[in-house]
This record gives structure tokens, C-alpha cells and sequence, in this order.
């Protein structure tokens, strides 16, 4: 059989894309062999953060979403992914979640999300979030409060028949702050600038694959408590550190049938900072199936890493009229980096889209 050149060069890129996961998964496995625990705190909690989903279908689905055809995706190519059936493409959405663990912590995020149709310079998504925490002890028996406010501006674009790019810079400034009986004892401010490249392709008629690679970097300025022996008093030791963070991910996105789709991705990328290095690697596989046409859509997703955590994932859409949507996920388990200090997690995200 005859393949035109131009299906013949996106089946290549999905070959390599395929074989980029699978040896990228089973390096996973060899990878993991020191335990979370070995790590600092400053590590394992940006690595946590990255892989949480602020929407709600994709969150259902186990985070995977590199191959997506949906501005919900933090493959920032996917908003300008053509939708032939949908009459605009600009809209306004807004994002609640809450994070509880089973040590009392609780975080509550709260998202906006702005889709601009810019006609021949793109799509513009600028997007905003606000995360606060309540104040509630950690395993070690430590207070635990955590506030951040990110703003971010992502551009995508069409740039074939059957592909498109995207780029997307964000800021996120953040403090965590530890006490013990009212007293602080740590405390820690930052920023981390945030820079992602993605593309998405159709590679056969019924398969798209992605690929985003995201660059981040956080200064941070820590105070803490030390206890000094020869006075017997407290000192206060003031620090600088940078975390930086390489993030990639891979994906397919199989059409299996009209308006229902099978995700597979690969996640994949190190945090390092003065404390030392560490390595994630994640799969996460997801299923959106449509039960009545073009109203109502049921979803599951698992994520697996590579030192043998599993969460679980559900969640439903639904569509209320022309031009808005609801979008429900529950999260099971998703954050095994910080367990640690705050136990398991449960996670519930509700999205809701305007189309404009």
C-alpha cells in the first residue's frame, strides 16, 4: 500500500513517540530504587505540584493530556487544535479544586482561564490561579501553611494541515511556612518562572501524538530556626536557593469512536536544587467515552510511577446548552511525593466553560 509522504512522515514521528515511551517507561523502573523519603521536602513538593491538573476533564483522566485536542491541556499547541463543529473558539473558563489529606492539610485552588481567537497570530490563552492553604499539622508534627498566585500567557497556532505548536510563559510567587506551637520555624519565599514548548500532530486518521517540554526555575529565599547550645537560645539562618526543573511529556490520543478517546502518556523530568536531585517518571492513562451524543461524556484515568504508586481517577462532562459546560474529576492518591509529611490525598476538581 501507497503512503502519501505527508501520513507517512506524522506515522514516523508517532513510531518514535511510541518508542521514546516505552523505553523512557522501562527506564523508569530501573530508576526507582531510592525511596521518596531519602529526599528534601524542597524537592519532593515541586515535583508534587507537577502533576497536578487545575481542569477537571483532564484531571478525570489521570493527567494525561500531552496529545490533547483541548485548551484544557497543559500541552499549550492543543487550544489551537481546529474543531470544525464549534462555531467559536474563544471563551472564558474558571477551575475549583481541593486537596485533602488524610493528616488534616487542605488546599484549595482556584483557576481562571481567558481563550482569545487572535485570527492570524493565533490563539491567546492568559490564565490565573490563586492557591491557599488552611493551617493543619504534618506527620512530624509540624504547622503547615502554603500560598501561591501564578499568572501565565500562552500562545498556539495552526501551523499545517494536521498540526499545530504552542508556547507558554508563566510567574508563580509562593510561601511555605512551618511552626511548632505557634512559633515559626521555617519559612520560605519564592518565584519560579516558568517556560513550555509543545506540538500536537495527527499521525493517522484516528491518532494524534504530543509532545511538550517544559524549563522552570525558582529562587528562593529560606529563613529558619536553629537552636544554638551555647546560649540556649534560638538563631534565625537566613538562605538562598534555586530550584530548577526539566519536565517531559509524550503522548497518544487514540480516536476510538466519535467523541471518545483513549489517552497514553509518558511524564518524565528531574528537580534539583542544593539538597540534591530527583528524578520522576509517571504514566498516566486516561478514557473519555461519550454515552449520549454531545452532552454527556464519562471518564477514568490511572497514573502509575516508576516507585509503584497508583492513584486513581473519575470524573464525568456534561453540556448545558450552545455555549457552556460542566466538568466534574475525583482524585485518589496523586500525590505520593509529600505523603510523607501529609498522608494520602483526595482530590476534587469542577470546571466550568463559556464559549463566548
Amino acid at each position: 500500500m501507497l503512503v502519501p509522504p505527508r501520513l507517512a512522515f506524522h506515522s514516523r514521528w508517532c513510531a518514535r513517540v511510541l518508542s521514546f515511551c516505552v523505553v523512557a517507561g522501562a527506564g523508569s523502573v530501573a530508576h526507582a530504587k531510592r525511596p521518596l523519603s531519602d529526599y528534601s521536602f524542597s524537592l519532593r513538593f515541586p515535583a508534587a505540584n507537577s502533576s497536578f491538573a487545575s481542569y477537571a476533564d483532564v484531571a478525570a483522566m489521570g493527567g494525561a493530556q500531552a496529545a490533547s485536542a483541548w485548551s484544557s491541556s497543559l500541552n499549550p499547541a492543543s487550544a489551537a487544535w481546529p474543531h470544525p463543529e464549534r462555531t467559536s473558539i474563544s471563551g472564558f473558563s474558571t477551575q475549583f479544586s481541593t486537596v485533602r489529606f488524610a493528616e488534616g492539610a487542605r488546599l484549595d485552588i482556584v483557576a481562571e482561564a481567558l481563550t482569545v481567537d487572535a485570527g492570524a497570530w493565533g490563539i491567546l490563552l492568559p490564565a490565573a490561579a490563586q492557591v491557599r492553604s488552611n493551617h493543619a499539622p504534618t506527620q512530624q508534627g509540624l504547622g503547615f501553611e502554603f500560598e501561591a498566585d501564578l499568572f501565565q500567557l500562552q500562545w498556539s497556532k495552526v501551523a499545517g494541515k494536521d498540526w499545530a505548536l504552542g508556547a507558554l510563559f508563566g510567574v508563580t510567587r509562593s510561601e511555605t511556612r512551618f511552626d511548632s506551637t505557634g512559633l515559626e520555624v521555617a519559612n520560605s519565599r519564592g518565584e519560579a518562572y516558568t517556560g513550555r514548548i509543545g506540538a500536537v500532530a495527527r499521525a493517522l486518521p484516528n491518532l494524534k501524538v504530543g509532545i511538550t517540554l517544559e524549563y522552570a526555575r525558582s529562587p528562593a529565599r529560606s529563613r529558619a530556626l536553629a537552636f544554638v547550645p551555647a546560649t540556649a537560645s534560638f538563631m534565625a539562618i537566613r538562605s538562598t536557593d534555586t530550584t530548577q526543573q526539566l519536565l517531559l511529556r509524550t503522548g497518544l490520543t487514540w480516536d476510538y469512536a466519535k467523541g471518545s478517546d483513549l489517552y497514553l502518556d509518558y511524564h518524565g523530568g528531574f528537580f534539583r536544587n542544593r539538597d540534591g536531585t530527583l528524578w520522576v517518571h509517571r504514566l498516566p492513562i486516561g478514557i473519555e467515552h461519550m454515552f449520549v451524543r454531545d452532552i454527556f461524556w464519562g471518564r477514568v484515568g490511572t497514573t502509575v510511577d516508576s516507585r509503584g504508586s497508583v492513584a486513581f481517577t473519575s470524573g464525568f462532562g456534561l453540556t448545558l446548552g450552545k455555549s457552556c459546560s460542566l466538568d466534574l474529576a475525583f482524585q485518589r492518591n496523586n500525590f505520593p511525593e509529600v505523603r510523607e509529611e501529609f498522608g494520602r490525598s483526595h482530590t476534587f476538581v469542577v470546571s466550568l466553560g463559556f464559549v463566548f
